[in-house]
């Protein structure tokens, strides 16, 4: 089990540096809808959250942190 765990806890390392990733971009998306009008340039920003949602959702499982996949759900 011991290799099983350290395994887990690089993989959640990983997972780390990919949730500061998508979370910059979703933070970023927010303000961005903030300020800017609505029309085609809202709907791309909009589908640039969603989709940096739904990776982070993914890593989340594979890392078996069930509540923040459950946030991003």
């Amino acid at each position: 089990m011991p290799d099983d765990e350290n395994f887990l806890r690089q993989l959640r390392a990983t997972f780390e540096v990919e949730a500061g990733e998508h979370l910059q971009t979703l933070s970023r998306g927010f303000f961005e809808l903030e300020s800017s009008p609505a029309g085609p340039q809202a709907a791309a920003i909009v589908e640039t959250v969603f989709r940096a949602a739904h990776s982070l959702k993914g890593a989340a499982r594979a890392v078996d942190l069930r509540d923040i996949e459950a946030i991003c759900q």
